[in-house]
């Protein structure tokens, strides 16, 4: 096994069993690349090219609203990350996928990933596994923008992803958790008195 793909084998092998044949296709079609940090991997008004795997780094999904950036997605290590809707509809994207950090990626174009859902069927299994996860996330981060304040959504980041707390410069973070970086510094002020 490819130490390139060491993290994205162990994440799938959670879910199902793979053969020697299996893993080599899977690293075929899964390219490694090194990515430096504040570089845009797909871009709104675009087509999404690619499903991202990350090995190592910080990477966002943000979009631009009347000037201001919106970030929606931060992903760490052993995750998924793109333009989903644009990537799955084959249309053009409302938002960005940017670097936070250099990083060590694991790329999949749309053909290359309908190609291994053929070659290697129990891939879907994990592929429906991967978005399953994806719809109750986004489902308890949107439950949380209406109901948490932002002292409560920060502490919850700080509970659930202290990496993005230690890796991720605040003003992603304010914009993560819907609030201006001032009012972020104010609640970490609050918090440490």
């Amino acid at each position: 096994m490819s130490t390139n793909h060491s993290e994205l084998i162990h994440s799938i092998s959670k879910f199902i069993s793979l053969s020697e044949s299996e893993i080599k296709e899977i690293e075929r079609v899964f390219e490694p690349i090194s990515v430096k940090k504040n570089i845009k991997l797909e871009e709104e008004n675009k087509l999404t090219r690619y499903l991202y795997f990350i090995n190592r780094g910080f990477v966002r999904v943000f979009y631009m609203d009347n000037g201001e950036d919106r970030t929606t997605q931060i992903n760490c290590p052993s995750r998924f990350i793109t333009s989903f809707q644009s990537f799955i509809t084959h249309s053009t994207a409302y938002d960005n996928v940017e670097t936070i950090t250099d990083c060590e990626l694991l790329r999949i174009s749309k053909s290359d990933l309908d190609e291994l859902n053929q070659i290697v069927p129990k891939w879907s299994i994990f592929g429906e596994k991967i978005y399953e996860q994806a719809l109750v996330f986004n489902e308890a981060r949107t439950r949380d923008m209406i109901v948490l304040s932002a002292e409560e959504r920060y502490l919850k980041l700080i509970e659930n992803q202290p990496d993005i707390i230690k890796n991720v410069p605040l003003q992603f973070i304010a914009s993560y958790i819907g609030i201006k970086p001032e009012s972020l510094s104010r609640i970490r002020r609050q918090l440490i008195s």
